[in-house]
């Protein structure tokens, strides 16, 4: 049903503006509180071979015990030694954890839990990797200012924050959301601008899910919602993600029925998208089999609610 639909994106996405019926809830970066011990030649000989173990690990992060055991590798390699890259790392390992396997179980308090801590992890990443846009947020300047300071090497830092906060975000309700609806936007714009490819055109897929979201409600457009979406598979046609987030956030708000058949367009198309994740071969890209396969098992969920959604 169209009510059910526009229902559910105003209560589920991340991107949605919302109102503000309560208090945000705020979160407290604290830039800088983690990683600024200095290491000695023996810990950073430990925390290297620590590193080399949660990355043989990471490799089997299709095991979600085998995940687990990776970041915490990964943690007490940098507790003994500063590292923007393992930083980085952990934001998004902690990320797949939560929305990857803990959503997928409905474990809700699981989930955002990991949120935050990715959240953190990729601030302390910031910090290290963008220190004019550190210098910025300490002189008292605005997220969304001084997120255009940060150079193209914090690309993996500023994703991987964009993605954990907007997904911690969602889960406080429509005050948290708004407050930090522009400082998600402008971190994806300058994560686009730097590098349009990242992690599978990664910036264009969020570009697409925010015209959705946002469309009737603060200016986004279906158009360029699909436009984005397009262009996030045209440059990364293996990653199954954007065909899942295409089908989830844009599909149930094309309720027009353009060819007379009695079913709505999006209905059709949402179907064709996930009937195609699920019939895909996971392996064609090894680096993101696991991320794939959790992906198969996201369409899978969500194909079951299609009555619901139309």
């Amino acid at each position: 049903m169209r009510r059910t639909a526009l229902v559910r994106f105003g209560l589920a996405t991340f991107l949605s503006v919302g109102f503000a019926s309560s208090c945000a809830t705020t979160y407290d970066e604290k830039l800088g509180t983690k990683l600024e011990k200095t290491a000695t030649a023996e810990e950073t000989d430990k925390a290297g071979a620590l590193v080399a173990e949660g990355d043989a690990l990471w490799k089997e992060r299709g095991d979600v015990e085998k995940l687990k055991a990776c970041l915490a590798k990964w943690e007490e390699s940098i507790a003994l030694s500063p590292s923007a890259e393992v930083a980085s790392k952990l934001a998004r390992g902690h990320y797949l954890l939560g929305d990857g396997f803990y959503a997928l179980a409905d474990q809700a308090e699981a989930r955002d839990a990991e949120y935050e801590i990715g959240l953190r992890w990729a601030t302390e990443a910031m910090k290290l990797q963008a220190p004019e846009y550190a210098a910025a947020k300490a002189a008292g300047k605005s997220h969304a200012e001084a997120i255009k300071l940060a150079p193209k090497e914090a690309v993996p830092a500023m994703y991987w924050y964009a993605s954990n906060l907007g997904k911690w975000a969602a889960s406080k309700g429509f005050a948290t959301r708004l407050k930090y609806k522009d400082d998600l936007k402008a971190t994806m714009e300058q994560v686009k601008a730097l590098d349009e490819s990242f992690f599978y055109a990664a910036a264009w897929r969020y570009f697409g899910g925010f015209q959705a979201a946002t469309a009737g409600i603060a200016g986004g457009s279906l158009d360029l919602s699909k436009e984005y979406f397009e262009k996030s598979i045209a440059l990364a046609p293996n990653y199954l993600g954007t065909r899942v987030l295409y089908a989830d956030y844009l599909c149930p708000k094309l309720q027009q029925d353009a060819d007379g058949d009695g079913q709505p367009d999006g209905k059709k198309k949402f179907k064709e998208l996930l009937d195609g994740v699920i019939a895909a071969d996971p392996t064609v890209d090894l680096e993101i089999e696991p991320e794939n396969r959790l992906e198969q098992a996201k369409a899978k969920k969500l194909l079951a609610k299609i009555d619901e959604l139309f």
